[in-house]
This record gives structure tokens, sequence and C-alpha cells, in this order.
């Protein structure tokens, strides 16, 4: 039987109902103040301050009334009018200027909000039924309100109430059982309602307050009614709401409603949300007893092979509907045999897998997202990485020019091309993990984006980093720290390359802390803390600690364009750089929205080619990294890992050369996503099967082929045999 701490669960068991009955019988003019009383003192229904549980009591034996479980006493007030909120007469005032940026409120605060302080409570229920979208400003089990005030006047209000009794994406995050959630449950609250008025348009202030309520809710909840919550749960309409205000306070993105009500009813029809969680106490899981779910590692080889590659990394997508689930499985099964050709050759042209294929590929259910078919992949790709010491996580973005596409829509610009025609195609951004020698892992992230002309009026600098390209690098950090904290003996590097040199991003590892480090190419010259000279000439007015070799990729030919000079096809070659390394403090950028911001302690690596051969250029690399660099060994640790991020790149070549992802004649960008996601996976299976093939030459191929593919192989060895 489940066991639930819920006041109507109880109240609903055979012994209870049997006892209502009685009670009702042994008390013909009873009352049903007087019944909820006795049910609170019969089952010791008490709250955290010791209070009995009335109000819950007396709703929980309504919902029972109208299940037929039995017949309440009539209510006595029948005259009395429809419950209302106690408002104001007119709107509440609107502010007066408010500054531009949240930091430069002076006197910014939480007014708690209690419903004998009848002025406040008239003005947060104002707020809530007259600017909030839901109209509503009723709150459900134990509330707790505040008004968000500044010397400018009214600026908002937020509310608190009772969790959601059952929802899937949260239980399964935090990993309970049944018992714990029905122990701990009241641990964790709901944030209801959220207002920012629209009068009121100053920069971060959203992330600015949640980050204030963190600070005091639990305190503040505790003194009410006697429990400390461990646990803030909330919900965002996607559809109208990105969350960029939760994403930007560290609130984790756990997953979507079932589009149910708060005791789990399907009838209640609610719309499908955004789950966002934030933790108040760092040992959470361990006071209620949870132990962290263990990844079951596996190796990189494990499941390649052609029979069963595609159920293992599809087989797991939730599709919502198994057999869509199975329709992504052939898809992946036939595409991978024949990755370069179209799906109707792959397939050999039956019709009914065409038409399967094309069904499911065109569907218009917001369920079949790239990202939902990437998830099978993504969990197998987290065990894989289960099993490693250290991982590297490389990101990048690539354009991919659908410029011929004429009939395809939704497609964006993404640059010009010599003749100043504008190119149209989509953007990817990706995170592909690897081991520390090389070997990819699996396909974390997939990002395709239609990008937008950029608005000549406005500056770079004046844009939040929520609403730039850049932020896609913070959003794979994140992920990372999210992935992170399920790998107990994994430590997991982020690698990029120069577009990744952004303040935030390092500044973003500063607020998250933990196990997951940065190792990024550097771009930007950056003026040191307490330094007259910057990043580039303090290192490399440094003494070099030594001078090594490293493999230089061969380099392509690329055509040059009007703004970007071209450059000419070099074959691989070994060159001899200077190292040196030394700890620095990079300050932040002074713009109007950074220059606030704390200094940051990194440490740098830089390798110089003095004397490169006729015609290539020079290697002049400077590397930063939150991994601590104090030895020689430490920086060729950091410089090896680096060159591991060229492994993308050839992950990118597969995609093109191997997949041919820019051949592809679909007619919306959106099924253009779906389509580079299985295509994604093929190349990264591509890539494993070739290295592990050079680097592990000792695997048997039975690992990897069936037995017919094995004897193909042989006698192709044996035809080349001299």
């Amino acid at each position: 039987m489940k066991t639930t701490t819920s006041v109507k669960e109880r109240l609903s068991s055979s012994e209870s109902v049997e006892y209502v009955i009685e009670w009702l019988a042994a008390n013909k003019e009873g009352t049903r103040t007087g019944l909820a009383r006795a049910m609170c003192e019969r089952l010791a229904l008490r709250d955290g301050k010791g209070e009995w549980q009335m109000a819950s009591a007396a709703k929980a034996l309504r919902d029972l009334e109208r299940e037929g479980r039995f017949r309440l006493p009539a209510v006595l007030n029948r005259g009395a009018r429809a419950w209302t909120a106690r408002q104001l007469d007119e709107a509440v005032p609107a502010p007066g200027p408010v500054p531009p940026r949240a930091e430069q409120i002076e006197g910014l605060e939480l007014i708690e909000v209690r419903s004998d302080q009848d002025d406040l409570f008239r003005i947060w229920n104002t707020l809530m039924e007259r600017e909030h979208p839901l109209r509503d400003c009723r709150l459900v089990g134990r509330q707790l309100r505040y008004l968000i005030h500044s010397p400018q006047g009214w600026l908002g209000g937020i509310g608190f109430g009772s969790s959601a009794l059952y929802l899937q994406s949260r239980d399964q995050w935090i990993g309970w059982d049944e018992s714990q959630r029905a122990h701990h449950h009241q641990r964790v609250i709901n944030l209801t309602r959220y207002l920012i008025r629209e009068s009121v348009p100053c920069e971060n202030l959203a992330s600015m307050v949640l980050g204030m309520c963190a600070r005091r809710v639990a305190k503040d909840y505790r003194n009410r009614y006697g429990i400390e919550p461990w646990l803030i749960e909330t919900f965002v309409n996607g559809e109208q709401y990105a969350g960029t205000c939760f994403q930007a306070a560290n609130w984790v993105y756990v997953g979507k409603t079932q589009g149910r009500g708060r005791n789990g009813s399907k009838k209640e029809g609610k719309s499908i949300k955004d789950v966002y969680l934030y933790p108040l106490r760092s040992d959470w899981r361990f006071q209620m007893g949870i132990r962290k779910q263990a990844v079951e590692p596996l190796s990189v080889e494990s499941g390649l092979e052609s029979d069963g590659w595609a159920q293992q990394e599809f087989g797991d997508c939730d599709l919502k509907d198994s057999r869509r689930t199975a329709q992504l499985v052939n898809a992946a099964r036939h595409k991978g045999r024949q990755p370069g050709v179209s799906y109707a050759r792959a397939c050999g042209g039956n019709r009914h897998k065409l038409k399967n294929y094309y069904r499911l590929m065109n569907t218009k259910r917001d369920t079949i997202r790239s990202e939902a078919w990437l998830g099978g992949h993504r969990e197998q790709t987290i065990r894989r990485l289960a099993a490693e010491k250290v991982a590297l996580i490389v990101q990048d973005t690539m354009d991919l020019n659908f410029s011929t596409r004429l009939h395809c829509e939704n497609l964006g610009q993404i640059g010009t091309n010599q003749m100043g025609t504008k190119a149209k195609g989509l953007k990817m951004h990706s995170a592909l993990a690897l081991s520390a020698r090389g070997i990819p892992l699996g396909v974390l992230r997939v990002q395709n984006w239609a990008p937008e002309p950029a608005d000549s009026e406005t500056h770079r600098n004046d844009l939040p980093i929520e609403q730039k390209d850049s932020w896609r690098w913070i959003q794979t950090f994140r992920d990372a720290a999210g992935i992170a904290a399920r790998l107990e003996k994994t430590h997991l590097v982020v690698v990029g390359d120069r577009e990744s040199d952004i303040y935030e991003l390092f500044d973003e590892r500063r607020k998250q802390g933990g196990r997951v480090d940065l190792l990024v190419r550097v771009q930007h010259n950056r003026c040191l803390l307490g330094e007259e000279a910057k990043l580039f000439e303090v290192l490399s007015e440094s003494p070099a600690a030594a001078t090594v070799s490293i493999s230089v990729p061969r380099q392509r030919e690329k055509p040059g364009k009007p703004s970007q000079p071209g450059r000419s096809a070099l074959p691989a070659r070994m060159a001899h750089v200077e190292v040196r390394f030394r700890e620095v403090t990079i300050r932040a950028p002074q713009t109007s929205r950074l220059k606030h911001n704390l200094p940051l302690s990194l440490f740098a690596v830089s390798l110089i080619e003095r004397h490169p051969p006729p015609g290539a250029v020079a290697i002049h690399w400077m590397l930063l990294s939150t991994l601590e660099v104090r030895s020689l060994k430490q920086a060729l640790k950091c410089v090896r890992w680096y060159c591991r991020r060229w492994r993308i790149e050839e992950w990118h070549r597969v995609l093109k050369s191997g997949c041919r992802i820019l051949e592809h004649q679909n007619h919306t960008a959106e099924v253009l996503a779906r389509t580079i996601a299985i295509d994604a996976v093929i190349a990264w299976r591509i890539m494993a099967l070739a290295l592990l093939g050079r680097q592990v030459p000792e695997l048997p191929a039975s690992l990897l082929f069936n037995e017919w593919e094995c004897q193909t192989l042989q006698l192709l060895a044996q035809k080349k045999s001299p």
C-alpha cells in the first residue's frame, strides 16, 4: 500500500471512513468543524508548530463527500456570500522611475505579508488579481507572501504555497521512494505566484529577487509553521516564458509536468509546464536519507555492434509513445548502414518504412523535438562518462549553409558570401564528450537555431548575456555541472575555443563551484588586477618553462572573403613551442553591465612557436583554465587536453562529408533539426569505431561487427595483403 503524509489519504483509509460514518451517526447535531477536530485528534494531525490541521482535514472531508463516501452535516451559513479576496478599491499606484539595472536600486527589500496586516494583504491581492497573468491571488496549503518594495514604490510580489503531491519529473530528480516522499514531502514548497510589474523595466531584478527569497524563505517559513523547507519548486509556461530569471538564479530545470492537477488527477487538464527546483541547503539529500543514485558505467566499445547500437542509443528515448520510439530506432538503424545516402535508398525503397519515417519526421507534436530524440543517447553517454576518471566536454559552433534550399522554411541568416549575398541556414552549437585519450563517448547537446540579423541600433555590450549567442556556452557548462552531480568518480573539464572566451562563463564557474573545470583558448587580451600590462604581455615577459613539440593536424585550404584572407593547404607537422604558465587575476570588463563584478583568479598557459615552417601560421596559444597549473607537468596536461578539442572539428567533418547533412531536402528548419539529431549520433559512432581501431587495435572485431561483417573484412584484408 502506498504510504503518504497527505491528510486526505489518511482520511481515505477504510478505518477512517468507518469512524466518520460512526461519528456522524452518533452526532446528529454535529458540525463539520466538530468532525474535522475529531479526526485531527484521532489521527494526531498536527503541523510543525503542534497546532491541529483543521483546514486540511475539513478540505479532505469535503473531497471525500464529493466522492460519495459519506454525507457531511449541512453548512450552517448558507446565506453567506462566495469567497472574495480582500483588495484595494483601485489599482496599486505605479512606482516611480526605476534604475535600468537591479544593482543600482538602493533600498530594495522584501516585506513579508501576514494575514493580519490588512493593508499589505490588500496590496498583494490587488497586484495578483489585476496584474499577474493568472488573475488569481489564492494560494494552496501553507502560505507565505512577500511584497517587493523600493523607494520608488511597489515593484511586484511573490507567493509560496504547498508543493504538488505528485510530480514525476521532480520525484525522479530527487530520487526518493514512496516512504521518503511521504515523510519529507512537506519539506518542498511551491513558488506559486511571481510578479514583476510591467511598469518596472529593470534588468536582473527578477533573478535578484529570487536570490533574496532564497536567503530568507526557509527561516520565515520555519517561524510561521515550525518546519524548515529544503527545496523550492516552480512551474514555468515554456510557450510564453523562457525561464531566464530562474536559470540566472541557478535554479535547476528537471523536466516537464504531465498536464495533471496538483493531486495528480488527469481530469484537471492543466497545461504542460517546465519544472524548476532550487535547493535551500546543500545536504538536503542526506537529510532526507536519499543515497545518490549511482550511474552504471558503460565501456565505450559496448553496444556499438551493427545489430544492437541503434536500440542502445535510441531505445530509451521518451517520445510518449513506444511506437514512435520503435520508428526512431528503425530510422537510425537504416541510416547508420548507409549514412551518406537518402533515407529512401537506405531503407531499400520500402514504401511502408518510408511512410513511417516521413510521418515521424513531419509530426507536429511538441514531444517530438530533437532534444527528446537525443535523450536515450545522452543517458548512454553519461554512463560512458561514468567509466572515466577524467573526461572532456568539448563544445563548438558551426554554420550549416542551406542557401540552395529555396523552399525550406524558418531558416536564418548565417552570413554573406563574397558577392554580398546573404547566406541562409542554421547555426549548430554542440557538446561532444571525450575520454582523456580523445575517444569520443557521445553527444550531450545539439542546439540548432535560425539566427536573426543583428540590430544595428543595439550595441552588443548593451544586451544581457541571455540574449546573445554566447549564452549557449554557459548553458553547456550548466548542463555539465548537472551531469557532474550524478557522477561520483569522474572529473569533467569543459573545453572551448576562442569563441568561448567570455567573462560570464568563468564567472558562472565561480558561482557554481563543484568538480567541473574550464579550459578555454583566449581571444581577448584581458586586463589583470594589480598589473599595468595586460595578459599577453605579462605571459610573454615570463621565462619559458620548457620547449616541447606538439602535433599540428593538416590544414585544409580555405577560400578568402572580402573581410578575411584565405589560407593555403598545409600537411600535418610537429611544432616546437615555448611553454609559459602562471596564476593571474583578471578584472571584469569595464562595461556598464560587468564592471561591478568581482575579479577572477585563473591559471594561464602560453604556447609560442618562434620558427614556423614557410607558409605556416605560427602557433601562439593562450589558454585560461580553472585547473590548477603550478608545474610544467600540469601545464602540459592542459595543452594535451586542449589538443583534444580538434576531435569536435573531425566530428563536424564526418557530419558534413560522411552523413552529408548539407544535402538534406527537408522543407522546414524543425525537421532539419530532427534529421541532424539522428546524424549526430551516427557520426559519433563512425568516429568512435575509427578511433578505437587505431588506438585499441587489440580489440576483437567481433565486439563491433557481426559474423558476416567479420568475414567480409577478413576477405578484404586477404585481398589487400601481399
